[in-house]
């Protein structure tokens, strides 16, 4: 009886463990990439957002640098990129297996991006971003075809997309949607130069990281998304025509459209940045 009683408590102690190790493995993104202080804040329906451009030459910059914690997703050195902005927020969602597929061909819907509005600040008024948006077979073949919906979740799937956009006109971006458990990692990559008049900068200096962290307690998916763009001309950087709050409000761009595409309607807050606070510097941290 008492060996039978030693094997029980062997047995319930080993299942606990590996649960515990399961949970770890899980969350480990969770934990790399919040702070608890931001999963508080951020459950509280708080957005962070911080913006960076070399030189500074408006003074708008929220931060002196930003760092990108280390992932196997973020395994470079985004030190060297002229424009870092980023942005976090919890996102309500029930997950289950109907749900995390449906949400799976969310993220690989690039037709659903073409609409999307953002706050532009020269005109005061909010404006549409995405003039059109629409899957291609590669980049040499950007002939309009449909988005695929896709009837099982794979590790990783790989696609193109051409978007018509409002400032750099029509860019291509090469696709890669990771599954990680019930996370998901979205990084989308400009496969040719971002051009204004004159190229900015090269082939694959410019991407959009975005990682859709879950957590079964919050009910909801902690999402980071990262903005980062070589600049080439320095003259641009040095005389503040591309200013930080232009892809900062882009980022914003994407959270209240993909919010919208979940049912919820965050139109309201889908400027960043108040206007009076930023020109008094109060959102700087340095």
């Amino acid at each position: 009886m008492k060996t039978k009683f030693v094997l029980f408590f062997i047995l319930i102690s080993m299942m606990l463990f590996c649960q515990d190790m399961t949970n770890d493995a899980t969350n480990d993104l969770l934990v790399k990439l919040f702070s608890k202080e931001q999963i508080s804040s951020l459950k509280n329906g708080d957005i962070i957002s911080r913006m960076f451009v070399k030189y500074d030459a408006l003074g708008e910059n929220t931060h002196l640098s930003i760092d990108i914690p280390k992932t196997d997703y973020t395994n470079e050195d985004f030190s060297v990129y002229e424009i870092l902005t980023d942005e976090k927020v919890f996102i309500p969602y029930v997950l289950n297996d109907g749900s995390k597929l449906d949400f799976y061909n969310l993220l690989a819907s690039f037709s659903k991006l073409n609409g999307m509005n953002y706050y532009s600040r020269s005109s005061s008024k909010v404006e549409k971003l995405i003039l059109n948006c629409f899957k291609i077979e590669s980049p040499k073949n950007k002939k309009n075809i449909n988005d695929t919906t896709y009837d099982k979740i794979e590790p990783k799937i790989t696609n193109y997309f051409l978007q018509q956009d409002n400032k750099f006109g029509k860019i291509t971006f090469k696709s890669e949607l990771m599954n990680d458990s019930n996370n998901f990692i979205l990084i989308n990559t400009c496969v040719e130069p971002i051009s204004s008049i004159i190229n900015i900068n090269n082939g694959g200096e410019y991407k959009i990281i975005s990682f859709f962290i879950y957590d079964k307690n919050s009910e909801g998916f902690y999402y980071y998304s990262i903005n980062a763009m070589r600049v080439r001309v320095n003259f641009l950087l040095k005389n503040g025509l591309l200013r930080p709050t232009t892809f900062s409000n882009r980022l914003r761009a994407a959270t209240v459209h993909f919010a919208k595409l979940l049912g919820l309607d965050w139109s309201e807050k889908l400027n960043p940045w108040d206007e009076t606070k930023l020109k008094n510097g109060e959102y700087k941290t340095y």
